[in-house]
Parts: structure tokens; sequence; C-alpha cells
């Protein structure tokens, strides 16, 4: 049964409006890390797949890239702590070569004081949410801005501990924005960056989480983690339909929430909270079971033939089986992993320890790798996640950005 959900996602109306190929936005087009159109190769060489470029940049970041009709769009950090800037750069995917760069405004500049923002690729425009809290609209074309909207300021909201780290979510021309406080949501209209809605029933802080379209029992939602609570909001409106009580050490939840059944979401948090499957009807939420031994920082999450696909900090990838909580199998190679799962069984991770990246194959009850290699340039953490598009994997290391061909 479980299945049948693998497509909810992408029949809900994301940003995934370009053509076969492109990575449209944070987590894939469908945001939801399966990559289902792209085929690779079922092996690597010895010393990995073959290097086409590889480009520093001027700034610095976490952000995995974008690429969208033979261009990338990724954001980076200039200046000091005491004055960072964020830019967003246009490549050629081609060679890594320049097109455009602009400065979209403040960004973090305290710890970890570097670009964590994706920008969301949509009808020739690129949003994308700083680390202040600056949500900003540009053309793709040329890079000038369309639009700026200060989150906190205009809404009443605050940053937190480690600055805005979430990406863009866009559905029914409106993109969702979470300052916190008394609109602790809100939905802006993509053409002008005025608010549409603002949500009801919640007064509580962002907590990192990247919001989800979800279908649950028919009804579209808008699932996040805030500070206290993993929340459903009525997508057309943003009044607040059920709350779970939600919270680890730090109120650090940057997963996004995956649906795993008509009823049910799997959610998972680092600082040894683990992961857990919850059921909803209605109003009414509760869980159905908790695998401390789980807990997942901030690699993601995807559900893919049925089974969860989970990091846990420095326990390998867990394939669970959401109906029991059971692990099928743990991946262990990959000790704390972004990941992307393409067509084929394939699954390309990317160690935060070191930088290994492996390509393995996965099915519901076994995995087999087939390849691996270290990523070499760069600087700082291993913090960003591997991008395929068009036969092709971006990888970025900190200011560094290499391409990489794995089509088969």
């Amino acid at each position: 049964m479980f299945r049948n959900y693998l497509f909810f996602v992408s029949a809900l109306g994301f940003a995934a409006f370009s053509t076969a190929g492109d990575w449209t936005q944070w987590r894939g087009s469908n945001r939801d890390l399966l990559i289902v159109d792209e085929v690779v190769m079922e092996n690597w060489p010895e010393n990995g797949p073959k290097q086409l470029w590889q480009m520093d940049l001027e700034g610095d970041g976490y952000s995995e890239p974008i690429v969208v009709g033979g261009k990338i769009y990724i954001t980076g950090c200039v200046g000091d702590k005491k004055n960072r800037k964020g830019k967003i750069y246009c490549l050629n995917a081609k060679d890594g070569s320049p097109v455009w760069n602009t400065e979209y405004g403040p960004e973090w500049g305290k710890s970890f004081e570097r670009a964590r923002t994706t920008p969301t690729f949509l009808d020739g425009k690129l949003y994308l949410i700083g680390g202040m809290g600056h949500v900003v609209c540009l053309d793709a074309a040329k890079g000038s801005i369309e639009w700026k909207v200060n989150s906190h300021k205009d809404f009443g909201g605050s940053n937190i501990t480690w600055g805005i780290a979430e990406n863009p979510l866009i559905y029914d021309d409106k993109l969702i924005v979470q300052p916190g406080g008394k609109n602790a949501v809100v939905a802006l209209d993509i053409k002008t960056g005025k608010a549409v809605w603002k949500s009801s029933g919640l007064n509580e802080k962002s907590a990192y989480c990247s919001p989800a379209l979800l279908e649950i029992n028919a009804k579209k939602q808008l699932v996040s983690s805030m500070e206290h609570n993993t929340v459903g909001l009525d997508a057309a409106t943003g009044n607040l339909i059920w709350k779970y009580a939600y919270r680890n050490k730090y109120a650090v939840h940057p997963n996004t929430p995956v649906l795993c059944g008509k009823d049910r979401v799997f959610i998972s948090s680092g600082y040894k909270y683990g992961a857990e499957v919850i059921e909803i009807k209605g109003s009414n939420v509760k869980q159905l079971w908790k695998e401390n031994k789980a807990s997942n920082h901030f690699q993601g999450v995807a559900f893919y033939k049925g089974r969860i696909f989970s990091a846990s900090d420095g326990k390998g990838l867990w394939c669970f089986n959401p109906a029991t909580g059971k692990p099928a199998y743990i991946i262990k190679e990959a000790k704390k992993s972004s990941f992307c799962i393409l067509a084929n069984n394939m699954m390309i991770t990317y160690d935060d320890k070191g930088g290994n990246v492996m390509l393995l194959k996965v099915d519901e009850n076994k995995y087999e790798v087939k390849g691996s290699f270290k990523i070499k340039y760069g600087n700082n953490q291993h913090w960003s996640s591997p991008v395929v598009s068009g036969g092709v994997m971006y990888l970025r290391h900190g200011k560094g950005l290499a391409a990489f061909a794995v089509g088969k």
C-alpha cells in the first residue's frame, strides 16, 4: 500500500515546471529526493566517475545548486562576520563559467556564517530565503531583483540560534515563509511578495525546517516542524488543523516531514531525539512508533518503494519499514550522509565525515556498494547534497563546486 504514495508530492502542483532532467529546487524538482528521470551508471571506476570541471565560487556556503536549462544557480556568502552579504550566482552548467551574480541582501554572520538557502526556480523566476529572513524574487535570465520582503520585520518574527535555513516551497502561486512569532507561517504572492494569508493558532519560532505540501486523508496540508510542534496547516488558508508536540534539545528540526501513507508522516531530528511515524486523523495525532537510535541531524529523508530512507548521526543510513519502525537494513558505510535516489534503484550519498561519495544499489531488503571516492576540493564542512541533472552530478564543498559524469 505504501508504494502508492510515492507520487503524491509530484501531483500536488510543486514548482517543477521546467524541462525533463532539470533540478529546480531543494531536494529535486519534486522536493522528495527521488530523481526518477535520471538513469545513471551502475558501477563507478576505482577512483570514481570522471570529473568534468571544478571551480571556486567567490562566496562560501552549504546550499546545494539547482540546474535549469543549462544554467546553475547557487548561493554564497561574502564579507566578514559583521558584514556578511548573500550572493546568488548563475553559471554555465557545461563548464562552470560565470554568467551573472547578484547581491540579495545581508546574510547570517555568526556561528556557521555561510549561505544555507537553495533557490527555487519557477517560470523564469528565482525565489530564495536568506539566513536573516529576507525573501527575494529575481529574474533568472538577468539576475535582477523583482521584489524583496523582510519577513521578520514585516511579520513580527525573529531569528534563531544558527540563522534561517529553510528553502522556498511554492504552490498555487504562493511562497511559504516561516518568520515565527504570532505570524509563524506566512504565504506570499509570488508575483508581488504581498501576504496572502498568515497562520492562525501558532505562536512559536521557526526551527530550520523546510515545509512540505502533503495530501493527508485527501486534504492538501502544509506540514512543518516548528520550535515546539510539528504542525499541519490548511494549505489554502493557513488555519491550524493539527499539531504534535515535537522538540529536541535545541529545537533544531531541519528534516522535512515525509508522507508514508494516506494518514502517516515520518519525522526525525538529531541530538539523540530519534525517528518516528505519526498517524493523523483530522485534528487528532498519535505516535505509532519511535526509534531512538535513528537521530537524523539534517541529512534528509526519502520514501521509496515502501521504505523510509533516513540518515542517523554517525550510525549509518537506515532503511525503515514504515509500518513497524523496524529497519530492513542499515547502510553502515554511509556514516552521516545526505543522498538522492535515482532510477533503477541507484542511490548517491555524500558523507559529512571526510567527504566520501558513494554509489549504491538499493531495494526494499538489501543494498550493495557500487563505487566510492572522496571530495578533495573546497573548504569547511561537507554539508551540501548531491545534485544530478542530465547525467551529471554536481557537488558543492564550501567555495568549491565540481561536475562529474554519472549518466549511463
